[in-house]
């Protein structure tokens, strides 16, 4: 039996506990200083309020709670935050000590380094901290929901160590949580950020063309445009295109633009509405991951456009998804460039 510590008790960070614990392995879930309900629901009745499943071989603990007994048993430790949060787990990890530990990131995201160039997280959290961790990427499509209710789940556990990617999934894989294992780390990272920003292009192409009944044929070759160009992104970055072509690209777009507050945002695009007024009506007070991935990458991504990095040409609905959120201007779908 191993020891599973996850920190973050929202729906991703326990969902991928519950593959784990059907295995028989004992999971601690830490809730941060968001999740304090979340955890006393689960002290209490054994329930996760939102996910609505029972908990079993977990042990929940508030985050002040935590000990440095809780690092030091761990055989695996996840990182359960949002992309918000990790400057959050960089402290904390610089209050407790887990050195050479395994890591199970599930956080999506980038960020710009000390060389402003685009970065993946695992980088900037290796970089923050003043021992070496080992950290494995999941990556691909999961609804938490579905996953801790045990449906069927096909995701990637990617590490640039394959034996390592192996014993992690050898832990939490079973009859419903099927795991392919990789070795593209920065293709499966910027495919897990960046199907957030496409998604919303899916969405807007699901009702821009939809008046009585529901159109099919411009959301597909949107969905395959939508690819191609991740597929250059992952390329220029030094990531493996077929990275884009599987699970962590095709899988993870197809589940995030049916359904999700990124898609969601594609929609109202659909409806000719602006970024401004959509998050300041139909989205209030939510966050779109993929929305704000643009926003905090802005700056680099029109200099690499600028630079001739990143081709207008080569990348026509990137550059438009750019232009109406950072720009607040309506969402154009590029088809006389594709």
């Amino acid at each position: 039996m191993a020891k599973i510590l996850s920190i973050g008790a929202g729906v991703m960070g326990t969902a991928i506990t519950v593959p784990a614990s059907k295995n028989g392995h004992d999971v601690t879930l830490i809730g941060t200083h968001l999740d304090k309900d979340i955890i006393q629901s689960i002290k209490d009745k054994n329930i996760h309020p939102i996910l609505n499943v029972e908990l079993k071989n977990t042990h929940a603990k508030q985050i002040d709670e935590l000990l440095q007994s809780d690092f030091d048993e761990a055989d695996v430790i996840i990182i359960g935050v949002s992309s918000a949060g990790v400057d959050w787990y960089i402290d904390l990890l610089n209050k407790f000590k887990a050195q050479d530990k395994k890591f199970l990131i599930i956080t999506k995201g980038l960020y710009i380094n000390d060389q402003n160039s685009i970065d993946i997280l695992p980088n900037k959290i290796l970089g923050n901290i003043p021992y070496n961790i080992d950290i494995t990427a999941v990556a691909g499509p999961c609804k938490a929901i579905e996953l801790a209710q045990q449906y069927i789940t096909n995701i990637c556990f990617i590490n640039q160590n394959i034996d390592t990617a192996n014993t992690l999934a050898e832990l939490f894989k079973n009859e419903f949580y099927i795991i392919e294992t990789l070795t593209d780390f920065v293709g499966g990272e910027f495919c897990a950020a960046l199907k957030n920003v496409f998604a919303i292009m899916v969405g807007c192409s699901q009702t821009c063309y939809n008046d009585q009944i529901k159109i099919y044929n411009p959301e597909s070759g949107i969905f395959t445009q939508c690819i191609k160009e991740l597929a250059q992104i992952v390329k220029l970055h030094q990531g493996d295109i077929f990275t884009a072509y599987g699970l962590p690209g095709v899988g993870d777009l197809h589940v995030t633009s049916g359904t999700g507050r990124n898609g969601t945002l594609g929609k109202h695009f659909g409806e000719g509405k602006l970024y401004s007024s959509i998050m300041k009506n139909e989205l209030l007070g939510q966050t779109v991951e993929g929305a704000q991935l643009i926003l905090d990458l802005q700056v680099a991504l029109n200099a690499k456009f600028e630079s001739g990095f990143l081709n207008k040409s080569q990348l026509p609905i990137f550059y438009e998804l750019i232009q109406a959120i950072s720009k607040d201007k309506k969402l154009y779908i590029p088809w006389e460039k594709l």
